[in-house]
């Protein structure tokens, strides 16, 4: 068992509402995504009483997390050239609107561009069956980084910087390169933000960070000693009393230079003192072998030399962003064995034009969706012909393709719950209908504006969830498909589902003002059956407006609708024995109510 839901946040502004990073953290369910954003060079250059910088990170946070919202928090070498185009044409419009008659006054690389910021995001896929293996993918542009904390290898980069100058980590300490790209509202066609596949093979934690996290350091071990210092002091054994957060705010407090953003999400922990034990040996490593030399800088190259072989492990995996302009269809996947844990990786970098890239991915995306059109037109045609066991084959291959596809979900929805309503035992007929509600739900989407098929998709779900005794769900569905349905004509057998209706909101956790919302809606829809349907069936109609009125202690005007019931009962002979037995019970117990309340 590993932790769950355990991330650290930590957020320190170096002046008080002057601060112009941004961040993110989103559980997806299957995936955990993280990010911080870095706004760049924007002191001069905003509006509204805010620098360019913090304007820039602040959009490109808030487009991220919706971008992934709807993408599961999925990081894929396609979805990074999208986002992209969003977060750029997102700021160009802020710039469009806010500052088209604001001179520049910006200084050095940055002149040239407004609202500028860094992106560094991960998505890691949470852990299943083999606890010590994790696959992350990242997307990033510019300096701020992306880390992993091995126990046996300490801190290990898995990005590299933008900059116009390659330098390592230590150089970077006491040089500031101008960097090479980042997002802005007008950014360079051949900029573009890099994509990384890992997967590793032990436990640890993901970091990500921008620059005050570790740039004022005197030497780069110096920011692994603050973490593994201050997680070996932390108090607490469980996820919500551990102090970590608190002392690493405390440390970065009175040490920091910039703003500071750091995440830091554990993967394959069973508990904070799991955690804590695990990383002793690693601090006792470095408390040994890695004591910053003063003023001694031959010494401290030397300790870098013998630092940087695990912490640059992940290097040669990522290819120099300012090489050749080899197109990327040319470049191969980079795989290397030698290494453990086991990569494997695909760069994309701005030494290729913005067009190459586009057209890579252009035609991966058209092979990929060819192939899921035959997938689904061959699924679709043995669900036509009662083909269950093939179709259900047939749309799970096209979840693993693309896992965000809404039409096999809905379809898979409908089979399960054509499963469950021949299935005999008990307890796998629930499990069919589990499975089959939480499909409808994810693939709902892909009917919206087919407004039979949507009305249609409501009332099954109705349904489903009033099986499943999901009372509060059935009544939600209920309600969006009579509300929503202006043609109910069209559809049969009505009596079930409001029987259905009426019981789920009997027993519902409802509030009196909700209940009574719910039961109009649905009043409103059987006047509307009423004006619609043969005469006969109108009866079902009456008695259910009936039952309702009688639920809100309006008996006078039940009274009146189950006299309306009875009367076409007593004039049709095409009525259900049992549905006329159901009518005449129910204008007995609403006269039994009505003189009970005379006297």
């Amino acid at each position: 068992m590993v932790m769950s839901k355990f991330n650290l946040i930590i957020s320190i502004e170096v002046a008080e509402n002057k601060g112009e990073d941004a961040n993110l953290a989103e559980d997806f369910g299957q995936t955990f995504l993280m990010g911080v954003f870095d706004g760049l060079g924007g002191r001069s250059a905003g509006y509204d009483g805010k620098t360019g910088g913090k304007i820039a990170s602040t959009e490109a946070s808030q487009i991220t997390k919706k971008f992934f919202k709807q993408r599961y928090g999925q990081i894929t070498p396609e979805n990074v050239i999208e986002l992209q185009k969003e977060i750029c044409q997102s700021l160009k419009n802020l710039v469009d609107k806010n500052m088209s008659r604001t001179s520049s006054r910006l200084k050095g690389s940055l002149i040239e561009h407004k609202l500028c910021t860094t992106i560094a995001l991960v998505s890691i896929l949470k852990q299943q069956g083999q606890e010590k293996i994790v696959e992350a993918n990242l997307a990033w542009m510019g300096d701020s980084r992306i880390y992993f904390l091995s126990p046996s290898k300490g801190l290990q980069q898995l990005t590299k910087d933008d900059l116009v100058t390659s330098k390592n980590a230590l150089e970077m300490l006491r040089q500031d390169p101008p960097m090479s790209q980042y997002l802005t509202a007008d950014i360079d066609p051949k900029w573009q933000i890099h994509f990384q596949h890992y997967k590793i093979q032990e436990t640890g934690c993901f970091l990500a960070c921008t620059d005050g996290c570790f740039q004022y350091f005197h030497a780069p071990w110096e920011f692994e000693k603050l973490l593994l210092e201050t997680l070996s002091k932390s108090q607490g054994d469980k996820v919500d009393s551990i102090d970590w957060k608190e002392l690493i705010n405390q440390t970065y407090t009175d040490i920091k230079q910039d703003d500071i953003s750091l995440i830091i999400y554990p993967v394959g922990f069973a508990n904070p003192k799991h955690l804590r034990n695990t990383y002793q040996e690693r601090l006792k490593f470095l408390e040994h072998n890695f004591i910053s030399p003063n003023n001694n800088y031959d010494e401290l190259q030397n300790m870098w030399e013998k630092y940087r072989i695990n912490y640059e492990s992940y290097f040669p995996l990522i290819q120099n962003t300012q090489s050749s302009l080899q197109p990327i269809h040319n470049r191969p996947i980079i795989t290397h064995p030698s290494l453990t844990p086991d990569h494997t990786s695909i760069t994309l970098t701005p030494a290729s034009t913005f067009q190459s890239l586009n057209l890579l991915f252009t035609d991966k995306a058209a092979n990929r969706a060819e192939e899921i059109r035959k997938l689904l037109d061959e699924a679709n045609s043995c669900y036509r012909k009662f083909q269950f066991k093939e179709a259900e084959d047939l749309y799970n291959k096209v979840l693993e393709i693309d896992r965000h596809q809404s039409d096999p979900k809905y379809m898979l929805g409908l089979i399960y719950n054509q499963e469950a309503l021949h299935e005999t035992k008990y307890s796998e007929k629930i499990k069919l209908l589990d499975k089959a509600s939480s499909l409808l739900v994810e693939g709902i989407e892909g009917i919206v504006g087919e407004e039979d098929k949507l009305i249609e998709t409501y009332k099954i779900l109705g349904f489903i969830y009033y099986q499943l005794s999901k009372w509060d769900r059935s009544v939600e569905y209920y309600v969006k498909c009579f509300k929503h349905n202006k043609t109910p004509e069209k559809f049969e057998n009505w009596e079930e589902d409001l029987d259905a209706f009426v019981k789920s909101l009997n027993l519902s956790s409802m509030n009196a003002s909700s209940r009574y919302e719910a039961s109009n809606i649905i009043i409103q829809f059987c006047h509307h059956l009423i004006n619609t349907s043969s005469y006969e069936k109108n009866a079902s109609f009456y008695y259910f407006i009936a039952v309702l009125q009688e639920t809100r202690q309006e008996l006078d005007s039940a009274w009146r609708n189950i006299n309306k019931a009875i009367e076409i009962c007593n004039r049709s002979s095409g009525i259900k024995y049992e549905n006329v037995q159901k009518t005449r019970q129910k204008y007995q117990e609403i006269q039994n109510k009505l003189s009970h309340r005379r006297y």
